[in-house]
């Protein structure tokens, strides 16, 4: 069994460009951030939450970019599984969570708080609820990838057959740049909840023009609310 089987970006000219696009692409949205510290339209510990489960997915996306470039891409996908949950946190805190589950996971890091925080809804719990609740333009990727990537994703979090299969035959690179895509848009996803939450309607424009102008390295054409 050889050693090292994992693909290398310079194997596939696609990939490399594919990467390099989504680099272009972070850089482009931080870039409609260029204030040090995020202005909330609201003081509240429920945005602060939102801000902060956002930044969580983009922090899994930036990572999970540079697994591939370092030919890691079993340990990409599983940031994939990362990157998603903690978008749909964000917006189950957004959309659909009481005022008494914000205020479970505003407290302190102490051990009542941590027991207390283990009884909130659950993933598939918080995704029903944001699709009662959340806007279409959110929802519907947010349903999608759970329909379709949520099962293999999860084999790869808990080394079951798909990396197990990928590491011994070679990851396949369409599935990697798959993989890189559906981050970039779950990015893009995240950065609209951050313009949300500005409350800045211009700034909330231009992710929809970005997501136009990097359409070659996104999965799907975004909703339209």
């Amino acid at each position: 069994m050889r050693m090292n089987l994992l693909i290398l970006p310079s194997m596939s000219p696609n990939t490399e460009t594919l990467l390099q696009r989504s680099a272009e692409f972070e850089l482009a949205l931080l870039a409609e951030f260029p204030e040090l510290e995020l202005r909330l339209a609201d003081s509240g510990p429920k945005l602060e939450l939102v801000a902060t489960a956002a930044m969580v997915s983009l922090e899994h996306g930036s990572v999970l970019r540079k697994a591939f470039e370092i030919g890691a891409p079993n340990t990409g996908a599983a940031l994939l599984r990362l990157q998603y949950e903690a978008l749909l946190k964000a917006a189950w805190l957004l959309f659909a969570a009481t005022p008494d589950q914000v205020d479970k996971l505003a407290q302190p890091l102490e051990s009542e708080a941590e027991q207390a925080a283990k009884r909130l809804p659950g993933y598939l719990d918080m995704l029903a609820a944001v699709q009662k609740t959340g806007p279409a333009g959110l929802t519907q990727p947010l349903t999608e990838f759970n329909q379709h990537s949520r099962h293999a994703l999860n084999s790869f979090v808990h080394t079951g057959i798909h990396p197990l299969s990928r590491t011994m035959e070679g990851f396949p690179l369409p599935l990697a740049e798959k993989i890189l895509k559906f981050a970039n848009a779950l990015s893009h996803l995240a950065y609209r909840v951050l313009a949300v939450l500005t409350g800045e309607q211009q700034r909330m424009n231009q992710f929809a023009d970005l997501y136009i102008a990097f359409a070659e390295c996104l999965p799907m054409t975004p909703a339209t609310e």
